[in-house]
């Protein structure tokens, strides 16, 4: 058997049936644009060894980014997708070891790539008031606060419901998923991980804030005949349909760019970017960020937010001097 045969054969029964059908999109891409047609595709996978493998890899890594249709390798591709290429290449292999076609994993002895390292982009105070100021009045306006306030993903806060909300408690509870599968929106009630699964408490001005947005979803509903919002969500279009993701993506670029502290670097992840900050700058254990963010790991936090972390030491240590001063 070929290896591009039994890499198929891997993904439909072994992947497939126990992913997320935007997970099953994103490995049915990585298939046909990294494996098919490439040297690695027609060879016998019994025959392949190490070398082979790791001049693939770097055949990938120099030549692999699809850029178009007509041109399918142009240019170098990040060490993220790599990352994610050799992950799926070393469990393809580790299933044929189990079904007894090779004798070993070669794809384990090739080399690893690591991951970026680098700063990410964050609001200072100042421009999050600038950016939200910008937004007030708009439709979308709430939806942003939340963002900067909560710290969610896009995928949690444009899928969370209005049966999700509890105003008495004050808590949002995150357990569903908006997102684009095939050009599709759908709404999935699995969210990125297990621990993605959170109740978040709220203050009373973004309950405020909820209860009026609310009243006004009821109104729009009587008032408009087409109104249509059977997935009961929070942000939803007048006509209670709900928003393609990209739409705030793209707005969220497109107001950065308005305002006079324009850094392309910035973008809607950024707000999730800019909470955990926050919430470290202001001394909150990372075990808590972490719960409340639906980070799987507190060293994924630290790895991410050094450079916050760095700052709550300093700060730290200032405390310290004044505390137990030597004067």
């Amino acid at each position: 058997m070929v290896f591009r045969e039994y890499a198929w054969y891997w993904y439909t029964t072994y992947r497939k049936p126990r992913q997320r059908p935007i997970s099953q999109v994103s490995t049915e891409s990585l298939l046909r644009n990294h494996i098919d047609g490439t040297s690695l595709a027609n060879m016998e996978l019994a025959n392949i060894r190490t070398r082979d493998l790791q001049e693939y890899l770097t055949d990938r890594k120099l030549h692999g980014k699809h850029t178009s249709r007509k041109a399918p390798t142009d240019g170098e591709l990040s060490n993220h997708m790599m990352i994610r290429l050799r992950q799926v290449i070393i469990a393809i292999f580790e299933q044929a070891v189990r079904e007894d076609l090779v004798r070993k994993n070669f794809a384990k002895e090739t080399c690893p790539y690591s991951k970026p390292w680098g700063q990410t982009a964050v609001f200072p105070p100042e421009h999050q008031k600038k950016f939200l100021q910008a937004c007030k009045g708009k439709r979308y306006y709430l939806a942003y606060v939340l963002f900067f306030y909560l710290g969610c993903r896009r995928s949690e806060l444009l899928g969370l419901s209005w049966s999700n909300v509890d105003l008495k408690k004050n808590i949002i509870h995150i357990r569903q998923a908006l997102t684009v599968v095939r050009g599709k929106v759908v709404l999935s009630q699995q969210t990125k991980t297990r621990s993605s699964l959170r109740s978040i408490p709220i203050p009373k001005e973004l309950r405020a804030m909820l209860s009026e947005w609310r009243e006004k979803q009821r109104q729009e509903a009587k008032e408009r005949p087409d109104y249509d919002n059977s997935m009961n969500l929070v942000f939803t279009k007048p006509n209670g349909h709900p928003y393609h993701p990209g739409f705030f993506t793209r707005n969220f670029k497109e107001t950065v760019q308005r305002l006079d502290f324009c850094d392309d670097s910035l973008h809607l992840h950024s707000t999730r970017h800019t909470w955990a900050t926050n919430m470290m700058q202001l001394g909150i254990p990372i075990t808590d960020v972490q719960a409340l963010g639906g980070w799987s790991r507190p060293d994924t936090l630290l790895n991410i937010y050094a450079h916050s972390v760095k700052e709550s030491q300093r700060k730290a240590m200032r405390k310290l001097y004044k505390e137990v001063s030597i004067d």
